[in-house]
């Protein structure tokens, strides 16, 4: 792993490591506007208040600000404290090693507030560890989606970008990438399926920008090639270990002609905080 650990600056296996509790919700009897003033702007997702109208909050940069007094605030605040306790709950039940009801928790959770960032962060976590990847990539990236400076949610993508490498290793192993003739494993151009939708996974991910290199996006070739350059390496001399990359043609601009190269290490760059 040491490989990974050089790229992405850091590493955390998926058996060490922990869902994240949640902040404490704000009180639902928060103050109203201030006597013979405007009503305040709230945050829903920082929960600050703010004097001036504004189409975002300057905090956390989020787009769910609304005056204090709606009633629409109130609704809101109450499916964000029903996503908080369930995340808790999860938390909790995850610790206990019970992991098919802490995602229940979370799934109703993030139901309640789709604007709930950590919900689906620590949701793709617990797919991880259940070896449910693609659903964990959603879930990560949906994440991100909400709140692009989450700061578990890139972590646990780079756990799942080296449980999708073991995963090519293993398919390079046994199947093999490329196949004489289709079947149920392998596509209409022999190429072997779950390897492709591995690469699209992967592909989905680099679309993001979520990983940069001294300030660089890693686009999506990019970390197709440090993945296919991973499997190459796990793989070492087998006879299918440089076929990956025409299985992947065609995938997120990805070409088999394409020449990349990452000679030294380096770490990846976390988004700058607004």
């Amino acid at each position: 792993m040491r490989f990974w650990r050089n790229i992405f600056g850091r590493h955390v296996s998926p058996g060490q490591a922990t869902a994240r509790g949640a902040p404490q919700p704000a009180a639902a009897t928060a103050s109203l506007s201030p006597t013979g003033g405007s009503p305040p702007i709230a945050c829903l997702a920082c929960r600050r208040t703010f004097d001036a109208p504004l189409a975002s909050c300057p905090t956390c940069g989020s787009a769910q600000v609304m005056p204090e007094e709606a009633p629409e605030w109130f609704a809101a605040l109450q499916a964000h404290v029903t996503a908080v306790h369930a995340n808790d709950r999860a938390v909790r039940l995850f610790r206990r090693g019970r992991l098919n009801e802490a995602i229940a928790e979370l799934r109703r959770g993030v139901n309640a507030n789709p604007e709930y960032a950590t919900g689906y962060s620590n949701l793709g976590f617990l797919y991880l560890r259940k070896g449910q990847l693609d659903r964990a990539v959603r879930c990560l990236l949906r994440a991100l989606e909400v709140d692009p400076y989450h700061r578990d949610a890139p972590d646990h993508l780079v756990d799942v970008l080296s449980a999708l490498t073991d995963e090519l290793v293993r398919i390079g192993c046994s199947d093999g990438f490329l196949s004489t003739q289709p079947d149920g494993t392998f596509d209409d151009r022999n190429r072997h399926t779950r390897a492709r939708a591995i690469g699209a996974l992967i592909a989905e991910i680099g679309q993001r920008g979520i990983f940069k290199v001294d300030g660089h996006v890693l686009t999506s070739p990019m970390l197709m090639a440090i993945v296919m350059n991973m499997v190459q390496r796990k793989m070492g001399h087998h006879r299918s270990s440089t076929t990956l990359k025409f299985v992947w043609d065609g995938i997120g601009n990805w070409r088999s002609c394409r020449e990349l190269s990452f000679a030294s290490p380096f770490g990846y760059d976390r988004p700058d905080q607004p």
